[in-house]
């Protein structure tokens, strides 16, 4: 079995390694300069989070494309691909300004990455 074929194969090292490459090319150029913030560096870590959760979909979206080969699963690929370039747009539209309300906002950005979440639990979840 090759290198990838493990690791896409093992989710949980896949998350891994999808978490530590997503902070790692985000960390320095995105995340630090926003500490000192106060609470803008969690509207940051949010929209963070939810590129790591559609990256990681989307590498197992490809992955089950290339086992199965039905067009559902390469329109599923794109999808979680296309959520995950929306989120770093959002992401870095974010890091303009530092100051956010919890009003409407901020609810439709929770209720976004919990419903990407909700994707990776039904994923991960052996029935």
């Amino acid at each position: 079995m090759s290198k990838y074929a493990e690791i896409v194969n093992n989710k949980p090292k896949l998350l891994i390694l999808v978490v530590v490459g997503v902070i790692s090319s985000l960390s320095i150029p995105v995340l630090l300069p926003h500490f000192d913030h106060g609470t803008h560096i969690y509207h940051l870590f949010m929209h963070t989070g939810g590129i790591i959760l559609s990256v990681f979909l989307t590498v197992l979206g490809i992955n089950a494309y290339y086992k199965m080969r039905t067009k559902k699963l390469a329109i599923t690929s794109i999808a979680f691909f296309v959520f995950a370039v929306a989120e770093l747009v959002s992401l870095l539209d974010a890091t303009k300004h530092h100051y956010y309300e919890l009003p409407a906002y901020e609810v439709a950005h929770i209720l976004m990455i919990a419903m990407v979440g909700i994707f990776a639990y039904g994923i991960f979840r052996s029935d």
